[in-house]
């Protein structure tokens, strides 16, 4: 059993949190970071401490308030949690659930030297000092695909299926042609801003070798250009490898595409970059990170866009798309 510490400042680098309107009522929610990872279903929720040491993805199912034996179970923490906490009462706490209970997902994390309790959706957490072993609470792209990263909202109004995976550090500022890599400057394709669009190669003719080989090598955070998309099946050896291609204006939607937020390698990229919420019909260069053959890839009906489910493919490789 702990004994409450207090006077802890608060943690640095936890989730931000929003507000949300409740049935009446204003629940205070995490705004959960979004990991590629499957979760292990550990059945009903408890503390995860047999997991402390791990950075396994756990999913676990937590009853109503009314039918919860566990209900009056301490916690510890703040949006990083204890390995010892309770899960379902730091869910209610997080506003992952409310007092209906549901399922929830959770990263495992490395132990930290504090941690500040607070008062938050009507449930109480108490504050620590160091412990070995925490964890958080994250999104992922499940087997439906029902979880995403991010789930904005378009013109009209609805909310719309967002899968683009937000990669540390990574943008489309530095796209290079591999064939073109032993041509000089003349090798970069162009420099490509969120802020500014297209630009030519002229717009970056003094950047110099050493920014192309540091590219064309893969040691930047550039992406290869392969032109039009198609598929990527063609690099289905090279898991980690970063795409950036571009897709027309109403690209195609007749060939069939398999999985959900991650997709065969043979699948046509414009049509799941639609469904994966990348672009909208009126195309757009989209940026794809390689991943190895997957054990299955799930069905799914996202942006106006249907998905087939596959099983385990063999040298075609799969795909996300990254921005």
């Amino acid at each position: 059993m702990k004994i409450a510490t207090l006077g802890f400042g608060l943690l640095a680098g936890v989730a931000g949190a929003s507000v949300l309107a409740a049935a009446g009522s204003t629940v205070t929610r995490v705004e959960l970071p979004f990991v590629d990872i499957e979760p292990r279903d550990i059945g009903s929720c408890r503390a995860p401490t047999s997991y402390a040491g791990t950075s396994d993805v756990l999913t676990c199912g937590c009853p109503p308030v009314a039918n919860d034996p566990n209900v009056s179970n301490s916690a510890w923490g703040t949006d990083v949690y204890t390995a010892d906490s309770y899960i379902c009462t730091t869910a209610r706490h997080a506003g992952v659930i409310g007092d209906n209970g549901g399922q929830v997902t959770l990263q495992m994390l490395p132990g930290r030297a504090s941690y500040e309790g607070m008062r938050r959706n009507g449930v109480q957490t108490r504050s620590f000092g160091r412990y070995g072993a925490s964890y958080r609470y994250v999104s992922t792209a499940n087997a439906r695909g029902e979880i995403t990263p991010s789930v904005p909202v378009d013109d009209t109004g609805d909310r719309m299926f967002n899968a683009v995976v937000d990669l540390p550090d990574f943008d489309l500022s530095m796209i290079y042609s591999a064939s073109k890599k032993k041509g000089g400057v003349s090798g970069v394709l162009g420099s490509i801003s969120r802020s500014s669009g297209n630009r030519t190669v002229r717009d970056v003719a003094g950047i110099g070798e050493a920014m192309l080989e540091t590219s064309a090598a893969g040691k930047g955070q550039g992406a290869e250009d392969i032109g039009e998309c198609k598929g990527a099946s063609k690099w289905h050896d090279k898991p980690g490898k970063l795409l950036s291609c571009t897709c027309p204006a109403s690209p195609s939607e007749s060939s069939p595409i398999w999985g959900t937020a991650v997709y065969t390698g043979d699948s046509y990229i414009c049509k799941a970059a639609l469904h994966a919420g990348a672009i909208d019909r009126s195309g757009g260069r989209v940026a794809i990170q390689m991943m190895p053959d997957q054990q299955s890839y799930s069905a799914s009906v996202h942006n106006g866009i249907t998905s087939l489910p596959y099983g385990l493919t063999r040298r075609l490789g799969s795909y996300r798309f990254v921005k």
